[in-house]
């Protein structure tokens, strides 16, 4: 056990509990979780309790909310973009001042730590990265535009060793016993029954609140005039996306627990900010900075299922062998390099793999992997701003590609196409992109998927792409015949 001032570190078997089922029985606030098909990365999974404060980025800047109160946020040292100007500060520099909080704060064990907190930022986020001016659009959700919640205490699984890390942190802003809480928790967890943990149930009420058909015929329409764009040589690429509503009474965490079974993925996570939640299981990465090196993994290239082994092998050849989808996977692993050049030491950004076949349960991705060392004085959320927002979320040229889409797209994304993640208290960083996701408000989800538009696309297959990275979550929460 390791114990200084307002810190504790405690370390416990983990053989009789999954996260998931912990987090069921503590009410965690938020978990994150992975079942990646790469070995070595779902090592690790992380759970949250005790909030002490929440991290917001509205209209109004960035403040911290503490018991109900806001407290904007003063910024002790200046924020700079990707390219090292200085610029006003955003929710990224109250993360890194959050997590150094407790920057000497070590294990044994090499386990991340994320002091941070843990949250979202919207895809609208990408106006404090870079100099990009959005369409007016409305505000449907009506939620912060970034947000995370900052926890007295994180339970950090670590799968290999069987073992479970409870982290207890206090802060400048909020501080409790820690110790008290550290030891009840664990008090608790011990005097659990776990031998029987009610299963829920794998169907709910629902009703779909979305004009299904007006939606595939708005969505074919965006696809026509963005070739149009593409034609005239504004954009080369764009993604454009499309909203499905849906209202069903399950809880936020019984939706997570089906989910990660219907969709095991290298992201998933569970986020409670109480008037509203956010769960997903996302599959592809946004940026992960870890000891100087820096990792993007676009996914470009989509295809459905077949019904065997042998059937999956023949769509993944398709899919390899498609002109149009070499040509864009091609395109945005450029763009993730383009992104990595901006931060990375010149000659050090590589691709260490492409194109290569990852299954889901309702769709084959074509995944690459780019990475570069991180140069001398870089912080590693400059890396985050220089890869915000994904390009294959956006398009290319990026910022022509959003300037687009926010005429097109007469709604904030909000959630979706942000990213989810954390920073480490050494400053290390691993975001996904919020695709796959769902977001909860008094009974209504809001599902949200898009594709890459180029040249050769067809309005039917692109349509046809949406419904098929929908279809997790569709299975999730109602029956998927029915939005087809």
């Amino acid at each position: 056990m390791q114990q200084k001032d307002d810190r504790i570190y405690r370390c416990i078997s983990s053989e009789r509990y999954t996260p998931y089922s912990l987090a069921r029985k503590i009410g965690a606030t938020a978990v994150f979780e992975s079942a990646s098909i790469k070995k070595g990365r779902d090592r690790f999974s992380i759970l949250m309790t005790e909030e002490a404060f929440r991290i917001v980025q509205d209209m109004d800047g960035v403040a911290f909310l503490i018991d109900g109160k806001r407290v904007p946020f003063v910024p002790q040292q200046p924020s700079f973009d990707a390219m090292g100007h200085k610029k006003e500060a955003d929710i990224l520099d109250a993360l890194l001042y959050v997590a150094s909080q407790n920057s000497d704060f070590k294990t044994k064990a090499e386990i991340p730590i994320p002091a941070s907190g843990m949250g979202y930022l919207s895809y609208e986020f990408a106006r404090h990265c870079d100099k990009i001016r959005f369409f007016e659009q409305k505000d449907e959700l009506r939620i912060p535009e970034s947000l995370f919640i900052a926890g007295h205490i994180y339970i950090v699984f670590d799968h290999f060793t069987e073992t479970m890390h409870i982290l207890g942190f206090n802060y400048k802003e909020h501080k409790i016993d820690i110790n008290a809480a550290v030891e009840k928790l664990i008090k608790r967890i011990n005097d659990m029954d776990f031998s029987y943990i009610e299963r829920d149930t794998e169907d709910f009420d629902y009703l779909i609140l979305t004009d299904i058909q007006k939606s595939k015929e708005e969505y074919k329409k965006k696809v026509v005039e963005l070739k149009k764009h593409i034609v005239e040589g504004d954009i080369i690429q764009a993604v454009p996306s499309r909203r499905i509503q849906i209202s069903c009474k399950a809880t936020a965490m019984q939706v997570y627990g089906k989910l990660r079974r219907v969709n095991p993925s290298p992201y998933m996570f569970y986020l409670d900010f109480d008037s509203f939640q956010l769960v997903g299981a996302s599959p592809e990465s946004l940026v992960r900075v870890r000891g100087g090196k820096a990792f993007i993994r676009p996914i470009a290239g989509t295809i459905h299922r077949g019904q065997n082994d042998a059937e999956d092998e023949a769509l993944s050849a398709e899919l390899r062998n498609n002109p149009k989808e070499q040509a864009e996977h091609l395109m945005l692993v450029d763009l993730a390099r383009n992104d990595l050049g901006r931060v990375c030491k010149t000659g050090t950004v590589a691709v260490s793999e492409y194109m290569e076949s990852e299954k889901y349960s309702h769709v084959i991705h074509l995944v690459s992997t780019t990475e570069g060392i991180v140069k001398e004085g870089v912080q590693p959320i400059q890396v985050l701003r220089a890869s915000f927002p994904a390009g294959t979320v956006s398009g290319a040229p990026k910022i022509s590609a959003m300037q687009i889409l926010s005429r097109l797209e007469t709604s904030k994304r909000g959630f979706y196409a942000g990213a989810v993640g954390y920073l480490q208290n050494n400053g290390d960083l691993d975001f996904c992109i919020t695709i796959r996701s769902a977001l909860r408000q008094n009974d209504v989800w809001t599902l949200q998927a898009g594709g890459g538009i180029v040249n050769d696309s067809t309005p039917e297959r692109e349509l046809e792409e949406t419904q098929e990275k929908l279809g997790a979550l569709i299975d999730t929460l109602t029956k998927k015949e029915i939005i087809q």
